[in-house]
């Protein structure tokens, strides 16, 4: 037997044996991914800091444009004194280079004797065990331990002692307790807190996490062929952060904090409430910042809840106390940022510059009623309920005219005034004029924040506009239908495709639904199941309704914008344009018919939406979504591991310990990752062995746009033919049309034909090299035409997939435009010595004549299939993306655009292609 042949790996440039290539190639591919993340010494921070940089040439006269379309161009705030450069699309990245060195601790599990004693504790945490039940798996341990390592648990305590001593690691939290008169006596209130600022250095002084930051702001554009244009997404790309570090001294840095807050029930009946501050850093990007882990969301303080008192209830003093206890408290929590952002500190990093920050806050995240506690305004009632600017209360239904922004230095300059009135009347009337509450604001204190500037717009309370409102509203229509029509929207929903992350509801008419995703999820198809129910003859303010549904949803689809440019905010204001201009209309018709009016604050914040984006970035910046996600855990802790009694100090002491045991993992899988890289230099590590479930993916020959699996048993053609062309015409003179297209593919990829002959493939041939292997799973990358970076569609084809049949559809690149169709088979075939992955799919590319009234006013794209027997095949290379669409009468589908952002545009892109009229 002949050596076997090896392949270089041109990732680590080892040679590698065939057997083992697939296996060493993942492992290898995942290691380089993680390296991108992982822990960065001084001397490579250094390096990555010193590299050139293609500086922007000065514009010479009389010469060619010096860029091509997609280049990014990064401007950097004139302070940093860095020059403005111009990256090609394919270089342009803010993650630091790979680099992969000695982790600088030995024992990273100290200090526990072991790390077998730190994986025991680990589990213990994680799973909330009580003393117990943790005494429990101690001793069962101790019967395994094999003396390789060292197991010195005896009980609980131990274990508890060891989190305690490792504590250090991460700041800890301290606890104060504040005194405030009222109503002649003092009201003791506890404050559990972090230190901001020691917070912020254990970050900065993250090896693995500190080339990630990003200390000065920019402004980022994209060429488009004739211009850069700009975009935003992170904070430190739009508006806000730059004026802030304008008005910084010379040399000073933006250390920007995004602060949340919110009370939350811990017990099920709601009895026992939290109220948790989460702290988030601006400076750092997105997928650190709302992911897990270190550098993400930290719960930095604990505020008190003041208990209802009957008999002070509905006084204006009682809430003015309430309001009072909240920001005494907060102050406390923001302490160290106080003198911070006032004189600034210095710090040496971890490459060796020395830096100047000064702290602010850049955000605030909150829902509407903790927007009022923390702008002390008084609330939906009062004359100015919006905490960012003087909107009339009679006047939050209409978005189409802008009032003046409240400031921090305007409000602090109103409660002066109010103080120095000599009666509580007329203090009260100043107030009263602007909103206001008598109570010093503890943001006040701090500099370059602004309060009212800070709150910003939350996508995911604002839902709220559409599950109390809009939604409540269109039942009332249907309902008025009759029961027919009720359950015909019930069935609708049924029918509906399944999609990945995409709750799918069988009945939605009678059930009342609490959680927020479930209503977003809803609202994406209520027009896809209403819009056949609620016509403009058999409901005409119904209709007029799905029309105002439909705009909102488009407005909600652009506030989800992963990255914004300047084309992408205008068309978000036309659509609140257009919303607005319609909504007044419905409001018009049903003036008499309504009780409760449409002046409410959730209906009036849309209008800051867009320019909240241009200040501080792109929504998910500041959506209390993954700030709420962390109150389960707080309310595991409190059910599980605490005895109900002063329980506060009881959960934080967990959320410290889950921080430090995410700690020491990390500094582990760090060592382990050095020690297999080392071993595997060294020519120490089998890697033949291949993992069957990753194996079974293909991906296609030099691409990894396309992938797919869940191989079938290899069949004859004529097997195919016969087991399939008599209950799906689609599959009739399968090889004969499989034929005709090899012999018009090949060519035109500029594929030699087999043996220079025209593809004859055998109706009956039982040799492996004309048998058909059928996939029912496939895998597309896909670039999002939102962020430009990757993304990932898992479609199926299958007649059987969780009990239901399952074939998915998806956007096509043909060579004259993009069609939509539907997946029937996924095969690869081989023809001479090459194999080709192919699909079966049933074209949605018919005519559908003039375009009906109701598409054109519900923005709807419709689509008809061709007959099924016109199934034709592709590559599947060709397949886009997938695409989700839902039947309508006969053989039309409408194509769902509000499932995802890029799903939007491409839907979008398409309407102009077809010549339709762009409503905004």
């Amino acid at each position: 037997m002949g050596p076997e042949r090896s392949k270089l790996c041109d990732i680590c440039d080892q040679n590698i044996k065939p057997r083992g290539w697939t296996t060493h190639r993942k492992a290898c591919e995942a290691r380089a991914d993680k390296r991108r993340r992982d822990q960065v010494v001084v001397d490579a921070i250094r390096k990555d800091k010193d590299h050139a940089t293609v500086i922007e040439p000065e514009p010479v006269a009389n010469t060619f444009p010096a860029h091509v379309r997609d280049d990014i161009k990064v401007e950097h705030h004139p302070s940093s004194g860095i020059k403005t450069t111009v990256h090609s699309f394919e270089t342009f990245k803010r993650h630091p280079a790979p680099s992969l060195v000695p982790p600088p601790d030995r024992r990273p599990w100290y200090p526990f004797q072991s790390r077998l004693e730190f994986e025991v504790a680990e589990i213990a945490l994680e799973a909330a065990l009580n003393n117990e039940q943790t005494d429990r798996l101690i001793k069962i341990c101790q019967r395994c331990a094999t003396g390789k390592e060292k197991f010195t648990f005896l009980n609980h305590k131990d274990i508890h002692n060891k989190w305690e001593a490792a504590s250090h690691r991460i700041t800890k939290f301290t606890k104060e307790v504040i005194s405030l008169p009222y109503d002649g006596k003092l009201w003791d209130f506890d404050v559990h807190y972090r230190d901001l600022w020691e917070l912020a250095t254990d970050l900065l002084g993250d090896c693995s996490l500190f080339p990630h930051f990003t200390f000065d702001a920019q402004h980022l554009s994209k060429f488009d062929g004739e211009t850069f244009v700009r975009f935003v997404d992170e904070p430190f790309t739009a508006q806000d952060f730059w004026d802030i570090q304008s008005r910084l001294p010379p040399g000073g840095k933006p250390l920007a904090f995004i602060l949340y807050a919110d009370k939350t029930k811990l017990s099920s009946f709601g009895t026992a409430k939290g109220y948790p501050v989460v702290a988030r850093i601006a400076n750092l990007p997105t997928h650190i910042r709302n992911g897990r882990g270190i550098g993400s969301g930290y719960v930095v303080g604990w505020l008190p809840i003041v208990k209802e008192d009957k008999d002070y209830a509905g006084k204006s003093s009682w809430v003015n106390f309430k309001n009072t206890v909240w920001h005494s408290s907060f102050a406390r929590i923001i302490s160290s940022l106080v003198s911070k952002s006032q004189t600034g500190q210095w710090y040496t990093c971890l490459d060796g510059i020395q830096r100047w920050f000064f702290l602010c806050v850049i955000i605030l995240s909150a829902d509407y009623e903790e927007q009022c506690v923390m702008s002390l305004i008084r609330g939906i009632m009062s004359l100015w309920p919006c905490p960012v600017c003087l909107v009339p209360h009679d006047k939050l239904w209409d978005t189409s005219k802008s009032y003046p922004r409240r400031t921090s230095d305007e409000s602090q300059a109103i409660v002066a005034t109010a103080r120095r009135k000599d009666t509580m009347e007329e203090k009260n009337e100043v107030l009263k004029e602007y909103g206001l509450r008598d109570v010093d604001n503890s943001l006040w204190a701090v500099q370059y924040t602004d309060v009212h500037r800070a709150l910003s717009h939350d996508r995911m309370h604002n839902g709220g506009l559409w599950s109390h409102h809009l939604w409540v509203e269109l039942q009332k229509y249907v309902v008025g239908l009759g029961r027919s029509k009720v359950s015909a929207v019930d069935k609708m929903f049924e029918q509906f495709p399944r999609w990945r992350n995409f709750k799918h509801p069988n009945q939605v008419m009678s059930v009342s639904f609490a959680d927020s995703s479930m209503h977003e999820d809803i609202s994406k198809l209520i027009l896809y199941a209403t819009h056949g129910i609620l016509t403009e003859h058999d409901s005409p303010l119904g209709y007029l309704l799905l029309r105002c549904v439909r705009l909102y949803l488009e407005i909600d689809i652009y506030a989800a914008f992963e990255v914004h440019t300047t084309n992408t905010i205008n068309e978000g204001r036309s659509a609140v344009q257009a919303f607005t201009a319609l909504m007044k209309q419905y409001i018009t018709e049903t003036d008499e018919m309504n009780d409760k009016g449409w002046s409410f604050p959730k209906m009036h914040m849309i209008m800051h939406i867009f320019d909240d984006i241009e200040a501080k970035g792109a929504t998910r910046n500041y959506n209390t979504k993954p700030n709420e996600q962390m109150h389960g855990p707080l309310k595991k802790s409190y059910q599980r591991r605490t005895n109900f009694k002063n329980f506060a100090e009881q959960i934080l002491r967990i959320d410290h310990w889950l921080l430090i045991s995410e700690d020491i993992r990390r500094r582990v899988e760090d060592s382990d990752e050095f020690s297999r890289s080392t071993s595997q230099a060294a020519g120490n590590v089998d890697v033949d062995v291949g993992d069957p479930e990753t194996d079974n993916l293909v991906p296609l020959n030099g691409s990894m746009h396309v992938k797919i699996g869940s191989t079938q048993a290899s069949l004859t053609l004529e097997q195919i033919e016969m087991a399939r062309q008599g209950a799906d015409v689609a599959f009739v003179g399968f090889r004969v049309k499989l034929n005709a297209f090899l012999n018009v593919f090949l060519p035109a990829c500029n594929l030699p034909l087999p043996n220079g002959k025209r593809v004859q493939l055998r109706l009956s041939d039982t040799t492996d090299a004309n048998q058909v292997t059928e996939f029912r799973f496939l895998q597309v990358n896909y670039e999002s035409l939102v962020d430009w970076r990757q993304h990932t569609d898992y479609l199926r084809c299958s007649p059987m997939f969780f009990n239901s049949p399952r074939f998915d559809c998806v956007f096509i690149r043909t060579e004259h435009k993009v069609i939509l169709g539907r997946l029937i088979f996924l095969f690869e075939c081989p023809v001479g010595e090459d194999v080709f992955r192919l699909a079966l799919i049933h074209p949605f590319d018919a005519p559908t004549g003039v375009r009906l009234r109701k598409d054109k006013q519900l923005n709807l794209y419709r689509v008809r299939s061709r007959p099924r027997t016109q199934a034709e095949f592709f590559s599947v290379r060709s397949i886009i993306r997938g695409a989700f669409l839902v039947p309508d009468v006969n053989l039309d589908y409408l194509v769902v655009d509000t499932v995802d952002t890029d799903m939007f545009l491409r839907v979008k892109e398409m309407h102009l292609e077809a010549g339709h009229p762009v409503r905004i």
